[in-house]
């Protein structure tokens, strides 16, 4: 493992340059799990995914091209928030894989209104895809942004809302 981390970078931009392109999808999503040992300077208590409440953890990110195949990896501190570990992605696409234009696809748990809000609208060349939260959905149905006779006959929707 030692061997690593001087090349973890150009391992990844070595993953990138066939994989990651301008316009590309980018699959990102973090898990923790919890940290056996005493030497890791990165291991916290935080929110334990596993159930196992009161071990050290380390939260780890994985960034994919749209297909799912893993393009680069970051660990953080096991007390770190799923939303605040965003920023680093985007700026890891922008400057270590020079993408300008990018679709970031993340869960609701990650891309967060005050995510989009405070990181995302902000960036030029940054779209997003996430997950709605059922009230978000109950606006949408009421406004008549969303019709729900779209999941009757099809089961799928594109739902796009520019305010």
């Amino acid at each position: 493992m030692d061997w690593l981390p001087p090349r973890q970078r150009k391992i990844e931009r070595a993953l990138a340059k066939p994989h990651l392109s301008d316009g590309t999808l980018v699959l990102y999503d973090v898990t923790s799990t919890y940290f056996e040992g005493r030497t890791c300077p990165l291991d916290k208590i935080g929110h334990p995914r596993d159930g196992r409440k009161g071990s050290p953890q380390i939260v780890v990110g994985l960034l994919c091209q749209a297909e799912g195949c893993p393009v680069a990896m970051e660990v953080f501190d096991g007390n770190t928030g799923d939303p605040t570990t965003l920023s680093s992605q985007i700026e890891k696409g922008r400057k270590r894989f020079g993408l300008k234009r990018v679709v970031l696809v993340g869960d609701r748990g990650l891309i967060t209104e005050a995510r989009i809000r405070e990181e995302l609208r902000p960036v030029k060349g940054l779209a997003w895809i996430s997950a709605l939260r059922a009230p978000q959905i109950h606006m949408l149905v009421e406004s008549g942004s969303l019709q729900l006779s779209l999941f009757d006959q099809r089961d799928f929707a594109e739902i796009r809302d520019t305010a």
